[in-house]
């Protein structure tokens, strides 16, 4: 015997299309950086999140509206790329963003291959790259060693102020001192 739908669930079947079409206008004003379907999805788990909590029925699209893109937002702060567009980028008319989602497998206009097909081949970029970071080595090697080792771990490394300063057993103040110094004298060295 089926059983009988709860309220909860009219509700839902009743306001997935407002979920789609909230996913829809979230993914079309996000620049497509989080993908249409992750978007409906993320807004149909809130819906039915919030259809069993919805206590008068006069209110109902008001707060699913507002926990379903509640529930959007959170995905693309916690899952979504990190890019972020400026906000008077996103204000001007017209404006084009070129972060938009792209897979390598994407055939050509042409027809004719891939994405992928069209990437350069690497070993003369990497030979190139290594000449410049011997180049960078030999700069760092003519620094006081503390400076040096901060340059290293925050610009060749990647670390963080904090990471760097847990590993060295000093204030993040002191590493960006530091850090301030050693890229100043590295602009005297190179201006010379």
């Amino acid at each position: 015997m089926p059983r009988s739908p709860s309220p909860a669930d009219a509700l839902f079947h009743q306001f997935r299309p407002l979920a789609d079409s909230i996913a829809r206008g979230f993914h079309l004003r996000g620049c497509r950086l989080i993908e249409l379907e992750d978007c409906r999805q993320v807004a149909r788990m809130a819906l039915w999140l919030a259809c069993s909590r919805i206590e008068d029925p006069l209110s109902a699209p008001a707060f699913l509206s507002r926990c379903i893109r509640g529930a959007l937002l959170h995905h693309a702060r916690d899952l979504g790329r990190t890019i972020r567009v400026p906000r008077r980028e996103q204000e001007k008319p017209g404006a084009k963003h070129p972060w938009v989602l792209t897979s390598l497998d994407a055939p050509l206009p042409s027809g004719e291959g891939t994405l992928l097909d069209l990437v350069a081949d690497e070993a003369p970029q990497a030979e190139r790259l290594s000449d410049e970071v011997q180049e960078l080595e030999q700069l760092l090697d003519q620094l006081p060693a503390r400076q040096a080792l901060v340059i290293r771990l925050r610009h060749l490394q990647g670390l963080g102020c904090r990471e760097v300063a847990d590993q060295l057993g000093i204030s993040r103040t002191s590493v960006s001192r530091v850090e301030h110094q050693a890229l100043g004298r590295l602009r005297q060295e190179l201006q010379a």
